[in-house]
């Protein structure tokens, strides 16, 4: 008999669906082995629509990621999230951080 089990959802895309962007900053590595982090917009929204993660500042798409492709993690604080994969919208590989508007509820 084969037992078939239910896949369990996704805390963290449950809990980043939804949520208000303060600003959102992706990590660029420099050929000196620094780390430097540019912002890439300003107050939109992160939404997780058929297991792809949206993040839209104001009326663009700043980072589209399938969520089985990409890993991401809550932030020590919970200000926001971390995700890293490929963004579909220029095919790059990309480390981006989230900081949400408010995160306690």
């Amino acid at each position: 008999m084969l037992w078939f089990k239910k896949k369990k959802e996704d805390s963290v895309l449950k809990q980043m669906d939804g949520r208000e962007i303060k600003y959102v900053t992706r990590r660029v590595r420099l050929s000196d082995g620094n780390i430097k982090e540019e912002i890439l917009g300003k107050t939109g929204r992160m939404v997780v629509i058929d297991g792809e993660i949206r993040v839209m500042c104001g009326e663009t798409d700043v980072f589209r990621c399938m969520a089985e492709n990409a890993t991401y993690f809550d932030l020590l604080s919970g200000a926001g999230v971390t995700i890293s994969g490929v963004n579909t919208i220029d095919s790059e590989n990309m480390d981006i951080i989230v900081y949400y508007t408010y995160h306690r509820k």
